[in-house]
């Protein structure tokens, strides 16, 4: 076997330990599923290259094109989610994976059809090709350069810096050996591009956190390690006793294939799922903790008066002077009622609708934080006077302020200022919580308000995900706006009005 061969084989292993371990992370991170396509494409381009090779299978270069031309969406994707535009521009994504899906199909269809693959790998396809990768890849790369331009903190540009860099390389090195099988007069550098493609997304993968802190980068590597040594082994043997035999080749590879990107996803799946039981049972335990903490007052407070009149009662003593006690032992009970009662309405986001003053309400949320960071952290009202009402559940509102003011005075540990405004907004009336804080950068901006995303070692990723539910139970919008060393505002915007209920007795649809 040449060098060349070898290269492509443990590129290839890799490659697919990458995206096992990718995969894993499917639906936790935004990056987790582009980089997983993109690590299986450029596999299975390296494999048609090493197969091509051993084999002189006319075939493996049709696959190996039909596989550079998927890496035209999955690229274009990997950039949108991080850039954190991968919602907004949904429409050019999924525009971009149907066309070239159907290019590589066509391409796939050669396989059986000689004259139609001869038609394929003609100059005249590949200036047609061309024309069809520059918008998407143009674009694509355009939105990562002015992210780059617009970072603020020196990690994100550094972050950005090397993606660019790193993506640059692998699509024009790719092209030329797309250009090389046209008939062009061009070195193949696709191996090359592979080599730096893979270390760009290891990398990528590591420093944006993408297996999470439950999974240390080291435990990682060495687990893709022992993969990429196992599948090269697996394949070396398959092509050893198959090499005739084309149809057992491609059941053979293909089983060895599934078997890597299974056994990475198991594997990675365990320690994802072990840490993440841990942080549920974490935040179980903060919220009994709470909940334990609001019901133990009036508890106490009922048996130190029950223990009295029980003494009293003991000691032959009538109870008519006493009736402060057991009108305070009916006052607890009530407590404990309203405490259980907003408990359930917390769980289920059912808002209750009266009249509410958004000023007084703010009041009420912000009188005990300047005991929260005495002297670190400025707060500035800024209260619009003769607001009108609005119609919501006090209780709720207040929960979901807290949580917005929490979150500033997290983001500004060494201090900084916390603005609350109130304003109208159209017809509506709203609440703004600014902060001088870090800021977020485009990834955690798109994510913010999804359940379970968070950034923080101890949190629950239930925060943000909750004041979004409240606002929009009470019919209202909830809007984020962040720049990385520009602090954050979010706007609550409720209506006036009394909110569309679904059931007409305060359940949120």
């Amino acid at each position: 076997m040449t060098g060349g061969m070898w290269f492509s084989l443990v590129a290839c292993a890799g490659l697919l330990a990458l995206a096992g371990i990718a995969l894993a992370r499917v639906g936790r991170s935004p990056l987790a599923l582009p980089l997983a396509l993109l690590s299986i494409i450029l596999s299975t381009l390296n494999f048609s290259g090493f197969a091509l090779e051993r084999s002189g299978e006319p075939g493996w270069k049709l696959v190996g094109f039909a596989a550079a031309l998927m890496t035209v969406p999955c690229t274009l994707h990997f950039i949108l989610a991080f850039v954190g535009r991968r919602r907004r521009s949904a429409w050019a994504m999924f525009g971009t994976y149907a066309v070239f899906c159907a290019l590589a199909a066509l391409m796939l269809a050669g396989l059986g059809a000689p004259s139609l693959a001869e038609r394929l790998l003609t100059l005249r396809f590949g200036l047609t090709v061309t024309g069809l990768v520059t918008p998407p890849m143009g674009g694509g790369f355009a939105l990562l350069w002015l992210h780059l331009r617009r970072a603020q903190h020196p990690d994100e540009r550094a972050r950005a810096g090397l993606v660019l860099l790193g993506l640059t390389l692998l699509v024009a090195l790719l092209l030329t050996d797309l250009a090389a099988e046209l008939g062009l007069q061009v070195p193949r550098l696709g191996n090359l591009g592979t080599l730096l493609g893979l270390p760009v997304m290891a990398t990528a993968a590591l420093r944006f956190g993408l297996f999470g802190r439950d999974v240390g980068a080291a435990r990682m590597a060495l687990h893709a390690v022992g993969v990429a040594g196992v599948g090269v082994l697996a394949y070396l043997a398959v092509f050893r006793l198959f090499g005739g035999q084309a149809g057992a080749l491609v059941v053979c590879t293909s089983a060895v294939t599934f078997s890597l990107l299974a056994a990475t996803r198991r594997v990675v799946t365990a320690y994802v799922s072990r840490s993440e039981r841990m942080e549920r049972l974490a935040t179980l335990g903060r919220f009994s903790a709470q909940m334990a903490h609001d019901l133990k007052n009036p508890i106490a407070a009922m048996k130190g008066a029950a223990q009295y009149l029980k003494e009293e009662h003991a000691r032959g003593r009538p109870w008519d002077g006493h009736g402060e006690f057991l009108d305070l032992l009916l006052e607890q009970v009530e407590r404990l009622d309203r405490v259980v009662d907003t408990y359930q309405r917390l769980a289920r986001v059912e808002p209750l609708p009266r009249p509410v003053d958004l000023g007084r309400l703010v009041e009420g949320v912000l009188s005990l934080q300047s005991f929260a960071s005495p002297g670190q952290v400025s707060i500035v009202r800024e209260l619009a006077p003769g607001l009108p009402p609005c119609s919501g559940d006090e209780d709720l509102l207040a929960n979901a302020l807290e949580n917005l003011v929490r979150n500033a005075f997290e983001a500004m540990p060494g201090g900084g200022t916390l603005t609350v405004r109130t304003l109208r907004d159209g017809a509506d009336v709203a609440v703004e919580v600014e902060d001088t804080g870090e800021g977020m950068d485009a990834r955690t901006r798109e994510r913010a308000f999804d359940d379970f995303f968070t950034t923080k070692a101890a949190g629950s990723g239930l925060g943000l995900a909750f004041v979004r539910r409240v606002v929009e139970a009470h019919g209202g919008e909830v809007a984020l706006t962040s720049r990385e060393g520009h602090g954050t505002v979010v706007r609550l915007r409720l209506p006036v009005g009394i909110p569309h209920l679904a059931n007409g007795e305060g359940e949120a649809a």
